[in-house]
């Protein structure tokens, strides 16, 4: 019987495949465009259905000549092409592929023979069959398949029900290898596939080949250092071609294994899920075995991205305990992604720790490299705290750092963090700049550089800049996705609130039922981590106008930016009249005025902060143009100032919209800010900071500006609108 063969067996080059791509596209393809292609290994006839399938369901665009992807997806036709090709193989061989696709990209013999109940001798024929058809290749001690779309054909042609019980069959069978934890491994049912790049010199040049482990004396690989350096998918590829060479000393073996495992996890590819349940599988989460290490990090990230928040910081803590004498090149990964799980729960202390421990491993080295990754990981987590000059500072460190300092994969990470700063202290320029800086990065791969952190901070500046509809169109068009992906809340839990507001303000039902959903299944999923149950809160709140659970926000949430959300919040709900000609457009505390038409990137800063602080009269109620930690917010500074006239907290209140208990609220918080404690004391402290920026010439209003801000002019103090003013934007984070 003449069995079929797909068309290749041999990836061609580069060129080939770009060819066959214009022959059906009709134009050139981008760079990302053929390293996706790449997946079809070289077949033409795969290449020829890819390229139809995405014009067909409009996966590409022509921009100019040259064909883009629009969206990352495998086109149905390229399954459908892979099917018909399977239905022409025996019956025997069909079960054969389907069983071991589901074992991985590559698999062992043995594997399949378990789970088929049948030896490794009874399979010799179908597998004989399978590599004569050129779905299969030999690679050193393992199989794996011809390509990447072909592995995925298969899995694709497998019934969901049947994949999901196939999988966890895989993943729970009984045997040698099989470990008491495997039960706790969760798996999704959604595969995808590796790029491949295009050819180039960092992976064709000498160091490309078997022996590209690291060297005598040196601590990193290439593979790792590919990745390291933004390109992750070449790194990929440099690991995969050591891993199938059956002479590869082990330890080299282990930094191969750990390395494919690291680009897919940068790449946000669930292939590191995957390869990582196969290696604990295999042989458990050995000491300093750095493949099974990062193995236990990759399933950490998994489920706490996908908000079993218990068992990611489970997984995390134990690839950190079981990798204390791993080499810190390798170590810092455990430690790093550990101490951002912990950051997104508000344990600062002890995620500093875990950064400062990676930071000294690496320095400790005989020849210290990427010494700017702890800069990265330390400028986020003092962006979540609130200690904006300090996130400024750590992430220009890691942005500035050169040679063997520097940290491509992260910058995208430290420019995301210098464009919120930026926007928090009303600095639209500038942040638009660094959000451009995150695209712009030379020589990485796009999926590297679209973090959730950078989608939410794109999202915050657009409203800021053009307004309620301009930030749903982009939502809508760009990061459609972002409303109901757990990991934005559990990063960022004002994040909810942010969008269910704006969704309000667009009037957009779907918008509002999407982030209340995803948001309430995240803290029902979560019932003992509090900063998630009041992100929820806050969410629904808002929806519901619910006065008294705002104020809970605002009284017992521990990030800075939420309380400043529902201060504002309350500010709309407790306002009563508020005349036509002083109304404003929708507010998002936290960020600028998004409806002003002063696009001054210092509108909303002092006076001081523009011109430089003559006399001395510095003002300690708001930071200089370096100074990201402004300590009052605009909130905060109207109280004040409100407080420096003689008003009462009720007479507060009523200018403001607030409660007088959460007047009182923000008086204690002010009275700690500045080190004072009674109402005497900062009326004070107001008069005279006033007096001084009188004595350099200002005038009274001018003074008053300076020292509170644009909500400080006692005329203003008192409207809603200036709740979500620009000056309570950056101050939002403290």
């Amino acid at each position: 019987m003449t069995r079929p063969m797909l068309e290749s067996r041999t990836p061609t080059v580069a060129s080939g495949s770009e060819r066959v791509l214009r022959e059906v596209l009709g134009g050139g393809a981008d760079r990302e465009l053929l390293e996706f292609a790449a997946g079809a290994g070289g077949d033409p006839g795969l290449l020829a259905e890819l390229a139809h399938g995405l014009l067909e369901e409009g996966l590409v665009t022509n921009v100019n000549g040259t064909f883009q992807l629009v969206e990352r997806r495998l086109p149905h036709r390229v399954t459908r092409f892979v099917t018909r090709r399977m239905g022409e193989l025996s019956t025997p061989c069909r079960q054969f592929l389907k069983v071991a696709a589901v074992l991985g990209r590559s698999f062992m013999l043995e594997d399949a023979s378990s789970m088929l109940e049948r030896s490794s001798a009874a399979l010799l024929s179908p597998l004989d069959e399978a590599i004569a058809a050129g779905f299969v290749v030999a690679a050193g001690h393992r199989f794996a398949f011809q390509s990447d779309f072909v592995w995925q054909g298969i899995i694709e042609s497998i019934p969901a029900p049947a994949l999901g019980a196939l999988q966890r069959e895989a993943f729970g069978r009984p045997g040698d290898r099989a470990r008491p934890f495997d039960h706790e491994f969760w798996v999704t049912g959604r595969s995808t596939w590796a790029t491949e790049p295009s050819s180039s010199a960092a992976e064709t040049g000498p160091d490309a080949g078997p022996g590209a482990g690291p060297d005598p004396g040196t601590a990193s690989s290439r593979a790792h250092e590919l990745i390291m350096s933004g390109r992750a998918t070449a790194g990929i590829r440099v690991a995969e071609r050591i891993l199938a060479s059956p002479s590869v000393p082990a330890s080299i073996r282990g930094d191969a294994e750990a390395s494919v495992i690291l680009g897919h996890l940068v790449l946000g590819h669930e292939e590191a899920e995957n390869h990582a349940q196969r290696i604990l599988r295999e042989r458990g989460p050995g000491r300093d075995d750095v493949a099974a290490l990062m193995a236990l990090t990759a399933l950490s990230s998994a489920r706490w991205n996908a908000g079993e928040l218990a068992l990611g910081l489970s997984l995390g803590r134990a690839a950190v305990r079981h990798g204390t004498r791993a080499d810190p090149v390798w170590r810092m990964h455990f430690q790093l992604a550990l101490a951002r799980k912990l950051t997104d729960l508000r344990e600062f202390d002890m995620a500093q720790s875990l950064v400062d421990d990676a930071e000294a491993g690496l320095r400790a080295a005989s020849e210290p490299v990427w010494t700017a990754a702890p800069a990265a990981v330390r400028s986020s987590l003092f962006l979540q705290a609130g200690r904006m000059r300090d996130a400024h500072r750590q992430a220009e460190l890691a942005t500035a750092a050169t040679g063997r300092d520097a940290v491509p994969v992260l910058r995208p990470l430290a420019y995301s963090v210098l464009g919120t700063v930026a926007l928090y202290r009303g600095d639209l320029p500038a942040a638009a700049e660094h959000l451009k800086r995150v695209r712009d990065e030379p020589g990485s791969d796009r999926a590297v550089l679209y973090p959730a952190q950078h989608a939410w901070t794109a999202l915050r500046l657009t409203a800021t800049r053009d307004g309620a509809r301009a930030a749903f169109a982009l939502l809508s068009e760009e990061y459609g996705g972002l409303a109901t992906r757990r990991s934005l809340y559990i990063e960022n839990p004002g994040a909810a609130a942010f969008l269910v507001r704006l969704a309000l303000d667009v009037d957009d039902a779907d918008l509002r039922h999407d982030v209340l959903r995803t948001v309430d299944a995240l803290a029902e999923d979560n019932p003992g981590i509090s900063v998630i149950g009041l992100a929820a809160l806050q969410a629904n709140a808002s929806a519901n106008g619910d006065s008294a659970a705002l104020e809970r926000i605002v009284t017992q949430s521990p990030d800075p930016y939420s309380v400043a959300l529902a201060t504002a919040e309350l500010a709309r709900h407790h306002a009563t009249e508020i005349p036509a000609e002083e109304s404003r457009p929708p507010i998002y505390p936290g960020m600028p005025f998004a409806g002003s038409t002063n696009r001054d990137p210092h509108h909303n800063a002092a006076p001081g902060a523009r011109h430089g602080h003559e006399n001395g009269a510095a003002s300690p109620f708001h930071g200089g143009a370096d100074d990201c930690d402004c300590p009052l917010t605009d909130m905060e500074r109207q109280i004040t100032y409100l407080v420096s006239v003689g008003l009462t907290n009720r007479q507060i209140a009523k200018r403001v919209h607030l409660s007088a208990h959460t007047v009182n609220y923000h008086l204690r918080k002010i009275y700690r800010k500045i080190g004072i404690n009674t109402r005497a004391e900062l009326a004070r402290v107001a008069t005279l900071y006033a007096e001084r920026a009188r004595a350099a010439g200002r005038t009274t209003e001018d003074a008053e500006k300076w020292i509170f801000g644009h909500a400080g002019h006692a005329g203003h103090a008192g409207h809603a609108g200036h709740a979500g003013h620009a000056g309570h934007a950056g101050d939002a984070a403290h």
